[in-house]
């Protein structure tokens, strides 16, 4: 609540994740999250993106990276039927998932209303001001 609070008023604030892997020792990505929105969401919806992360051991993948993302903010009551959940599909034709050339490609791909923030913030979401975020991977 209080980042939240921080960011209504200003410029849109981006919150990154640390490092997550596909599996071990595979391709490297990124979360980056605007509480309070971004863009044409801004004040409205929770925007979450995908960020391809350049890896120690890149050089043995296959690029561009494919497959399906699923990104989820999870039910804190422990009703799974009650996350938010929204589909990224990686196509070889986009971007940002070619190999990145930098420590974090600055551009993403996601969802710029991936939930309205009345939503997420009420009782399912945020308990003892935490957010739990869930990404998971399937080829």
């Amino acid at each position: 609540q209080q980042r939240r609070q921080g960011d209504d008023n200003e410029e849109a604030i981006a919150f990154f994740s640390p490092a997550i892997y596909k599996d071990s020792y595979e391709y490297k990505f990124g979360i980056r999250v605007y509480l309070s929105g971004v863009d044409n969401g801004r004040g409205t919806y929770v925007a979450i993106f995908v960020h391809m992360m350049k890896g120690e051991y890149d050089d043995f993948f296959q690029w561009p990276f494919t497959g399906t993302i699923t990104l989820s903010i999870l039910d804190r009551n422990g009703a799974r039927n009650n996350d938010i959940s929204q589909i990224v599909q990686a196509t070889p034709n986009v971007l940002v998932f070619q190999r990145p050339r930098e420590a974090i490609c600055p551009k993403g791909c996601g969802f710029v209303k991936f939930a309205p923030i009345g939503q997420v913030f009420g009782p399912h979401y945020v308990k003892e001001d935490k957010l739990f975020l869930k990404i998971e991977f399937s080829d």
